[in-house]
């Protein structure tokens, strides 16, 4: 697997707070760095804030 999607899937299942047993959660983040791990976090927070900062605004003005 290459190493942004692995990335992201670490982040998501973090984000939904299912790591599963230790090894399996350390097993996604093993070749991965923390700064990698706290940037794509940022760039998947940033991003559901602003589509739900959108769905709002838009069912606000429908």
């Amino acid at each position: 697997m290459s190493f942004l999607p692995r990335s992201v899937r670490a982040v998501l299942w973090s984000f939904i707070g299912l790591g599963g047993r230790r090894a399996d959660a350390d097993a996604r983040t093993e070749d991965v760095g923390i700064l990698t791990l706290v940037g794509v976090a940022l760039v998947l927070v940033l991003l559901l804030v602003g589509g739900l900062v959108a769905l709002a605004r838009f069912v606000a003005a429908g």
